[in-house]
């Protein structure tokens, strides 16, 4: 049957035909529903795409609507423009309406870049509406796949995008453990943290050895330490990584130390008298001056039997308490 290539003709709903081929894999059936209730009462109001043979071009929930509503013709309009622009115009069709997940909507985008018939990225993002870094991300995903099929990854665009930079392979356990439910892509900007600074630390909260935050922690401190020149070794690594793993208030428990050490320090005997001179050696001010000192010295002594790892905390620790007892020198003085 010779027909213009816009008329519109009406086709028997059951001589037409799904496309296998088309973009879209998924149909939900809420959506056939509530197309089918708008066609019971109104009819096709836009005209679906078949070719020749009267398989859909585009419009197939529309098709399936209908004959969930019982219609026996719809309108249609004949498609002839070739298999490339008819793949264009399904991707085009399905993403202005949102329809395409976002794993059909990559795989769309592969299938025409494959084509060949797109100079740059940059034509193929101004045809179906996508931004050029979005398709440079993902055809890298789709590349990084086909790379590691063997793994079965199953890994989203978004997924490779964010975790591309790290090692290689560590980047694999990464998209495994998303796959696996064992780490959630919302935390990437963390476990990318924790996976640039230690091995031993990602694994062990891919094992759930270890709250990722407890990690993050961790791979800050290891991080601070690196910072004051000292390179920690992958062993010294792997063992912080055990010690925390076994005790999760390890990373605070030098501080609370210490700052139990100095409320020691600052606190007068009972039988002591009170000071009340404002001025002099024995004066408040004065007194806080010795308890710093104090506090002081035993910070050397305490860094002098701390390991490398110990050694980065308890300097932080110590800056604090001396600018923290500096202030309330001058606080007093200002009394």
């Amino acid at each position: 049957m010779s027909v213009e290539k816009r008329e519109v003709i009406m086709v028997d709903v059951d001589l037409i035909t799904p496309d296998s081929n088309q973009p879209r894999k998924e149909f939900n059936d809420e959506e056939i529903a509530s197309t089918a209730f708008t066609v019971e009462s109104q009819g096709i109001i836009n005209p679906i795409e078949v070719d020749e043979k009267y398989m859909i071009v585009t419009g197939e929930i529309r098709w399936r609507a209908a004959m969930k509503a019982g219609l026996k013709q719809i309108p249609c309009i004949m498609w002839s423009d070739g298999t490339h622009k008819r793949f264009e115009r399904q991707v085009v069709e399905n993403l202005h309406h949102h329809q395409l997940s976002d794993q059909d909507r990559g795989d769309a985008i592969v299938k025409l870049w494959k084509t060949g018939q797109y100079p740059t990225m940059e034509a193929l993002g101004k045809t179906v509406g996508v931004s050029r870094q979005q398709i440079g991300k993902i055809l890298a995903a789709n590349e990084f796949r086909e790379k590691h099929k063997d793994r079965a990854l199953g890994a989203s665009t978004f997924e490779i995008h964010e975790t591309s930079g790290l090692a290689e392979e560590t980047q694999l356990k990464i998209l495994e453990a998303f796959s696996q439910d064992k780490l959630k892509a919302i935390d990437v900007d963390k476990i990318r943290q924790v996976a640039k600074t230690s091995d031993a630390l990602l694994e062990k909260v891919i094992n759930q050895q270890m709250p990722l935050q407890r990690a993050v922690q961790a791979a800050e401190t290891m991080q601070n330490i690196e910072k004051e020149g000292v390179s920690l070794t992958d062993d010294q690594k792997q063992n912080l990584a055990n010690k925390v793993a076994e005790d999760e208030t390890l990373l605070d428990k030098y501080k609370s130390a210490v700052l139990e050490r100095v409320r020691q320090v600052a606190t007068r005997p009972k039988t002591e008298p009170r000071i009340t001179e404002p001025i002099g050696r024995t004066s408040p001010v004065q007194n806080i001056i010795k308890v710093k000192d104090e506090v002081m010295n035993y910070f050397k002594i305490y860094l002098g039997n701390c390991n490398v790892n110990e050694r980065k905390w308890a300097k932080r620790i110590m800056i604090e308490i001396r600018d923290e007892l500096n202030l309330l020198i001058e606080m007093v003085k200002e009394d």
